[in-house]
């Protein structure tokens, strides 16, 4: 696989934070996406992400979740998207990525 090669300067562009999942809910009429409010630290925004199959709402409620927040808002089902939730996916699964030790919400990913 041919992958792009990104500088530090545009990388370093991106805004990567722990951000907390205070409320998620299916979303009305959609079988894959869940609708999130996610405080990234004193602010809290809405993500709207295609993890239904893989994620109950309701477990991932309160769970710190890696998320980049300052990219372009993005509509999906007619919602807006303000922030990005970080996951890996493969064949079978999508795993959303959490800090493996409590950290301060909001605290930059470097």
């Amino acid at each position: 696989m041919a992958e792009k090669i990104v500088s530090y300067e545009e990388f370093s562009k991106m805004d990567l934070r722990i951000g907390k999942v205070v409320k998620a809910e299916p979303v009305q009429g959609s079988r894959n996406l869940v609708k999130m409010l996610i405080d990234i630290g004193g602010e809290n925004r809405q993500a709207v992400a295609g993890i239904a199959q893989y994620y109950n709402p309701k477990d991932i409620e309160g769970k710190n979740v890696a998320v980049i927040t300052n990219l372009q808002p993005r509509k999906m089902f007619g919602l807006e998207s303000n922030v990005m939730i970080l996951a890996a996916e493969d064949d079978k699964t999508v795993s959303i990525l959490l800090p493996d030790r409590p950290v301060k919400t909001g605290s930059k990913i470097k």
